[in-house]
């Protein structure tokens, strides 16, 4: 009897992964889950940074009113939507380009 290496074993090289097992961790839906859950976290953090330093800013200047609060929070809102349409278009160009390089 051969001994195996347990090393190999346990980490697969990228050529022993067949082209099944690529399609079902493209298709997986925890993956699919953690590429929208980390845009959206993305998305919460620059709008809560940006409402955080405007309130910073505030306060550092003096203003009564919530002027640079709302100003840059709403900075940072558009900075969040534009980040999430354009992650998406790339996950988008993404997936197309896999399910047409799948098709050949």
């Amino acid at each position: 009897m051969q001994k195996r290496n347990k090393m190999s074993d346990e980490n697969p090289t990228e050529q022993e992964f067949s082209r099944e097992d690529e399609k079902k961790f493209e298709k997986n839906g925890f993956r699919q889950y953690g590429v929208y859950s980390a845009i959206v976290f993305q998305m919460l953090a620059t709008m809560g940074l940006a409402f955080w330093g405007g309130k910073k800013l505030n306060d550092y200047f003096g203003i009564e009113s919530n002027l640079l609060t709302v100003g840059i929070g709403f900075l940072g809102m558009g900075l969040a939507f534009y980040n999430l349409l354009h992650q998406l278009k790339n996950v988008q160009n993404d997936d197309e380009k896999k399910s047409g390089s799948s098709k050949n």
